[in-house]
Parts: C-alpha cells; sequence; structure tokens
C-alpha cells in the first residue's frame, strides 16, 4: 500500500521518510505460509459412510455382531482398549471361523467412535498375531505389532502406524 503524497510530503517536512513499500506475498508463495495456521487433519470419525455397527452377542460374553457384516463367520474380540487415548474403546476383532492350516486367522482393526460405531481402519486381512504396543507416535496413535507369515515356516514382525485413514506398515529407518 502507497502512503499518500500529503501523508509523504508531511513526513519528509519533518525528517521522517515515507514508510517503505512492502509487497504483499503472492496466493502461494512461502511468505504467505508462515502466517498460515496448519490444517489440522479431520476427524476419522467424521468419515460416517465407513463407520460400522458393532455390538455384543447378549446370549455370550465375548461374541460381537458387525453391521453390516463383513462375513467370515463368528468374531470375537482380541483387543478392547485404547489405541487413541480418547474416551472410546478401540477393538481388534479375531474372526474364529477363518483359521487355516498354517493358524493364520483374520483379524481388523476397528477405531472407537461412540454409540457402536466404529471405523475400520485395517483388515480384516490374515495374521498369526496383532497387540497393540506401548508405544505411541507423533500423531497420538499406538503402534500395533503384527505377526505374518512369509513363507511355510517363518514368520516377520511388522509395526503398523496410523496414517490419519488407517493402519499401515510403519516405514523403515
Amino acid at each position: 500500500m502507497r502512503p499518500s503524497l500529503p501523508l509523504a510530503l508531511a513526513l519528509v517536512a519533518c525528517g521522517g521518510a515515507p514508510p517503505r513499500e512492502i509487497p504483499a506475498p503472492a496466493p502461494n508463495s512461502s511468505a504467505g505460509a508462515l502466517a498460515a495456521v496448519p490444517e489440522r487433519p479431520p476427524d476419522p470419525c467424521s468419515r460416517t459412510a465407513e463407520l460400522v455397527r458393532i455390538a455384543r452377542v447378549p446370549e455370550t460374553e465375548n461374541d460381537l455382531m458387525l453391521t453390516p457384516d463383513p462375513g467370515f463367520g463368528q468374531k470375537t474380540i482380541h483387543f478392547a482398549g485404547s489405541l487413541n487415548d480418547d474416551r472410546f474403546p478401540d477393538l481388534i476383532v479375531y474372526f474364529n471361523d477363518t483359521c487355516g492350516s498354517t493358524h493364520e486367522c483374520m483379524r481388523g482393526v476397528y477405531l472407537g467412535c461412540g454409540e457402536e460405531k466404529y471405523l475400520p481402519v485395517w483388515g480384516p486381512e490374515y495374521a498369526f498375531d496383532m497387540r497393540p504396543t506401548d508405544t505411541e507416535t507423533a500423531n497420538g496413535y499406538r503402534l500395533i505389532k503384527h505377526t505374518a507369515r512369509t513363507g511355510e515356516y517363518e514368520a516377520i514382525d511388522v509395526e503398523l502406524h496410523f496414517d490419519g485413514r488407517s493402519y499401515e506398515p510403519a516405514p523403515r529407518p
């Protein structure tokens, strides 16, 4: 913004200099980005079209009903607790009727969103085991140790991290 001519003359008459003109940053320049507030990633539970309902079967202690049901027979809770320190319990679901001759069974990871609604964020896929670790990542979600078969007699442990949309293998350094 340029100072008006009378203001500039008055400043010079008083021994001051007119203010220096500072160009406005271009809309896509890095100078403009410094002033911008970083955009917070959306809450995963805001993806309402992807939510499933998970309810305990009343007659049993640990059996579950999923709606919509992905199939795979009887389902039980393998882990119930917090993966992201919010007030809603998260689940690792074990699909009992899917175990093969190599002892891998289907498992799925679901983030709790309240009112028996959950967001599927991993699987269901085959795994020997899945357990949350005590390690919390920068985005506040715990890592999950996933043990999977790599050969006829070999298995490997992979750490899964939450990338904002789903659990994925953590990048190796």
